[in-house]
């Protein structure tokens, strides 16, 4: 949100535009009353109005012109203006001010205020005047210099009539960000505005008038020009620019794609810009900034914009806010600071460059920046330590250095910023000791977050700070081993994080009495011991995050937490809790029995027992539920189906048992079901295949009967199935070759017959590796598998979106192993072992160049091991035994790792090295001698091509040299004279 002297040319010009009203006149009349016709107007008008804050309860005298809110003329007595503007403030969660319900007018605009003929000033903004849509009536005021109904609630179409009011000077129809929306297709209407000098329609829609820059472009007075939030897309490259008269410009949060037009550069007075996320690309213009010398505010982030700043910013001498935020702006930061910005040194209060690619070193000489109240430079490429000369930037009240490669220590002169609010240094590179002196003079410092770094905290134990704090990260450093004592002192807080702190102590007994007003608590990996009981809840009613997973926790859980009425997260995992799960009584409030408002439950890894209570199907707002690794039994609570929000289910590893009921068909948006390693069985229901948006789904290590759910094209994320170790029957239907995402498969240990799939080749993540697009990806914990490969079983979790696998052993699968599997380029694992496979190995199963682990033993292979097989390069695990292969073992340096003469165990026709069978032929040679060279199964043996051509050879080389000796008299004599010489000696 801009600060206040961004607005202040806006606010001088708005006072300019109220001098033509006629709000008094030296020639005035003093006793003057309002005209009957216009207070009768005025009354039935009220009648239309719900009043709840008695806003007009002063409209019950005789002279209107003393009414609240209503002005008349001094010199004619018409009534000339009429402010109903919501007196009372709030801002919303953009920022946005907006009127307080309790003060809002609300009701129907009533037709009579066409009767105020004389009226010049209109302003109903800030009220709930929903679901109607502006009156077409308001354009007969054709004396209106000031209409303003922003933010009232009209939606609809904005009717065209507003055109006739040629008088405008001042039209504002912004909709609030959030709310209903006013719309149009053309702005032809806004043309015939002559007079207009601002206009704003924020947050309408304004995405089909195509016509709205050239209808904008008449207004030849036009000074203020706001158009946020108006679903704008397109920008024309050439214009005969009109509106040169334009001093302030917001063109913010649309979906602009395009350069900087040239036409900007026909601007010569602006002093206001805004293109804040927007796709506005290439360079920015230097001509833009030449042109408009008057500049005090720039806002181009979250765009994407690149190259350097150019060097002309140094002109800027009136620059006081600059947000260059998220774009790719590079350049190094020093000359940068003292180059472009130089002349701004003076007047420079706001600078915004974080997440560009800014690098080198922060320069020493800051200290001339003597105004600069917020300099941000965080996720850049920023390295070297900070300038002990930040300290002298007196005015600083917000410094966010973070996500940079900051070294060295953090300098005590930071210290001496009294002024300073928010200080972020997190993910940094920093080590070193911090202590009271970084803090010593900060006394306004509301936010710290210091949160992984190398730092060391150390602080002496009877230490007060001068601040306190609401915001605290101290994540990723080293605060322990005690719990930091100081914040004993803190009263405010209502974010604290200190996970992974290095903290190895107990609960301090203190710790509750400094949450009163905590909203997020994470103390997570910690090693943090004793009772959780240690911790008072009721004492923090607006807790509404907590994070205590990771650490020594012990006792039950308290019921004490089912009590917090804004507790939407809440994570225990991984202690050392028992008992039974709360029965998560409903708490008794003034509005009726409540559950705590929880979205995600995370209560793994403890050692809770017993069953899981139906009471939990009261949290209908739960959206992640993980009690996974822990005692409990039982069945499940049929009345689950009432979590129609769940996108994610972890059950697995307990002792769970029962039926899996169609109940859980009603999850339309389940994206993660896992209940590895439970009891459940019965047969799997089939309208799991209407779940189309699983992400995972692992059933493993259950006792699961019937058929494999028929997944099929309209599963697009579902990436992990795992349903190995249950007692499934049937076959692998077709349907799972659509699941283009499809990425890691197991059906093994079953009772599946038929033959494998031969459209496996459809399995499209597997044939070119696609990154996981699912949101979800990002949570290394939350999507995980049990993987067996290379004779281990590993838990796969950070790196399986980078794993292919298809596991479908010990089954009774017959036929031959489909060719199309060696399409699956990205496998790293096949294990197609202990099934009833016949026919030889594929030819191409070279193809698999990724794969690490192949097992086939098992089966009722034949023929020889393809030479292919030999040119896999990371082949580490390899298990072809209990076969009928036969013939020379292919030699590979890339099989050296597989040289266990178990791999080929039970194939007696196998020979060669690493058995101790030699091939026939050998002489003492290695027997894949025979193979060398060949490129592949389909070349006969070349032994097999001599033995075979020499009969046939000899007897054809014996007739030749017969037919010669027979037909050549010469030869003949001389053949058996040297026959005699032979047999003589």
């Amino acid at each position: 949100m801009a600060s206040a002297p961004a607005f202040a040319p806006l606010i001088l010009w708005t006072l300019l535009v109220f001098q033509s009203f006629e709000f008094g006149h030296s020639e005035a009349f003093t006793n003057v009353s309002c005209f009957g016709t216009e207070r009768e107007a005025l009354l039935k008008f009220r009648q239309g109005l719900i009043d709840h804050s008695k806003r007009l309860s002063s409209w019950t005298s005789k002279d209107c012109c003393e009414w609240k809110g209503v002005e008349c003329s001094k010199k004619t007595g018409h009534v000339f203006k009429l402010d109903l503007r919501n007196p009372c403030l709030e801002t919303d969660s953009y920022g946005d001010i907006i009127g307080s319900d309790q003060s809002s007018l609300a009701g129907k605009i009533h037709a009579s205020l066409a009767e105020l003929k004389h009226l010049k000033y209109l302003d109903l903004s800030l009220n709930k005047f929903s679901k109607q849509k502006i009156p077409q009536f308001l354009g007969t005021l054709q004396r209106l210099e000031y209409l303003d109904l922003s933010s009232a609630g009209f939606d609809g179409n904005i009717p065209h009539h507003l055109g006739n009011l040629s008088n405008l000077q001042y039209l504002d129809l912004a909709s609030r960000f959030d709310a209903v929306y006013l719309t149009t297709d053309n702005l032809q209407w806004v043309s015939k505005l002559s007079s207009l000098k601002y206009l704003r329609l924020s947050g309408n829609d304004l995405g089909n008038a195509t016509d709205w820059l050239s209808s904008i472009n008449m207004l030849s007075s036009l000074q203020s020009l706001q158009l946020k939030y108006c679903s704008l897309e397109k920008l024309p490259h050439s214009l005969s620019v009109n509106f040169t008269s334009l001093r302030f410009l917001d063109l913010s949060s649309n979906s602009i794609n395009s350069t900087i037009p040239p036409w900007f550069y026909n601007f010569s007075k602006l002093e206001h810009i805004d293109l804040r996320v927007n796709y506005f690309k290439g360079i920015f213009p230097r001509t833009l900034v030449d042109n408009n010398q008057q500049l005090s505010f720039l806002d181009a982030s979250d765009n994407l914009l690149g190259g350097q700043i150019p060097k002309n910013f140094s002109s800027l001498y009136k620059l006081h806010e600059l947000r260059l935020a998220l774009n790719n702006f590079d350049g190094d930061i020093g000359s940068i600071i003292y180059g472009p910005l130089e002349s701004a040194q003076i007047n420079l209060r706001i600078c915004d460059f974080a997440d560009n690619n800014f690098s080198g070193f922060l320069p020493s000489q800051l200290e001339s920046f003597k105004d600069l109240e917020y300099l941000s430079l965080s996720q850049n490429s920023i390295r070297g330590p900070i300038p002990v000369t930040l300290g002298e930037l007196s005015s600083l009240r917000k410094l966010d250095l973070s996500r940079n490669k900051l070294s060295g220590n953090i300098p005590t002169s930071i210290g001496r910023l009294s002024n300073l609010e928010v200080l972020y240094i997190k993910n940094s590179s920093l080590d070193g000791v911090v202590s009271e002196s970084h803090f010593a003079n900060l006394t306004s410092l509301t936010s710290l977050d210091i949160s992984s770094n190398e730092l060391i905290l150390s602080f002496d134990p009877a230490w007060v700070p001068p601040f306190q704090l609401q915001y605290i990260d101290m994540s990723n450093v080293d605060v322990g081993p005690k719990f930091p004592l100081w914040l004993r002192t803190q009263r405010n807080i209502s974010e604290l994080f200190m996970y992974n702190a290095s903290i190895s102590d107990e609960v301090p007994n203190w710790l509750s009495d400094i949450l009163l007003n905590v909203e997020k608590l994470e103390l997570n990996d910690n090693m943090l011991k004793g009772p959780i009981s240690r911790i008072d809840f009721n004492k923090m009613p607006l807790l509404g995050y907590l994070t205590l997973g990771g650490n020594n926790l012990s006792g039950s859980i308290p019921n004490s937490l089912w009590a917090m009425e804004n507790l939407y997260h809440l994570d225990l995992a991984k202690n050392q809790l028992s008992g039974t799960l709360p029965s998560l009584s409903p708490i008794s409030r003034m509005d009726g029995n409540k559950m705590p408002p929880l979205i995600r439950l995370y209560l793994w890894g403890n050692n809770l027992s017993g069953s899981i209570p139906n009471s939990l199907c009261a949290i209908e707002t739960l959206i992640h539920l993980d009690l996974s690794k822990n005692q409990l039994s039982g069945r499940l609570p049929s009345c689950l189906k009432k979590l129609k929000a769940l996108e994610m289910i972890w059950l697995n590893d307990n002792r769970l048992r029962g039926q899996i009921t169609n109940s859980f068909c009603h999850f339309k948006h389940l994206a993660i079901l896992n209940l590895h390693n439970n009891g459940f069985n019965k047969v799997l229901p089939q309208c799991l295949s209407n779940l189309t948006e699983l992400v995972l789904l692992d059933l493993s290590d259950n006792d699961f009967t019937g058929e494999i759910p028929s997944f099929g094209r309209r599963f697009q994320s579902l990436a992990i199935i795992n349903l190995e170790n249950n007692s499934l029957t049937g076959g692998i239907p077709t349907q799972l070759c659509q699941l283009d995402s499809l990425r890691f498969l197991s059906l093994a240990r079953n009772n599946i017959s038929g033959s494998i799939p031969l459209c496996f080749n459809g399995l499209l993540s597997m044939v070119e590796n696609r990154v996981p697009t699912d949101y979800r990806w990002s949570y290394p914990t939350v999507i995980y598998v049990m993987v067996h490969a290379k004779r281990t079983t590993r838990l796969y979790d950070k790196t399986l979106h980078f794993f292919h696998s298809i596991d479908l052993s010990a089954n009774n699968l017959n036929g031959e192993i489909p060719k199309e599997l060696t399409s699956l380029v990205e496998l790293q694992n096949l294990n197609l072992s202990q099934n009833n496979l016949s026919g030889k190995i594929p030819t191409n199963i070279g193809n698999l160049k990724k794969l690490e682990s192949l097992d086939l033993s098992n089966n009722k292979i034949l023929g020889r091991i393809p030479p292919s097989i030999s040119s896999i390069d990371f082949l580490s695990c390899l298990n072809l035994s209990f076969n009928n292969l036969s013939g020379p073992i292919p030699s590979s340096i890339h099989l050296g790792t597989v040289d266990d003469e178990s791999v080929y165990r039970g194939n007696d026709g196998l020979c060669g090295a690493p058995l101790s069978k030699a091939c026939p032929g050998d002489d003492g040679q290695d027997g894949n001698s025979w193979n060398r060279g060949e490129p592949n199964e389909g070349n006969l043996d070349i032994h097999n091509w001599f033995y075979a051509g020499l009969g046939p050879g000899f007897a054809i080389g014996f007739l030749g040299f017969c037919s010669a000796l027979h037909f050549k008299q010469s030869w003949r004599i001389s053949y058996f004279q040297a026959i005699d010489k032979i047999i003589k000696s």
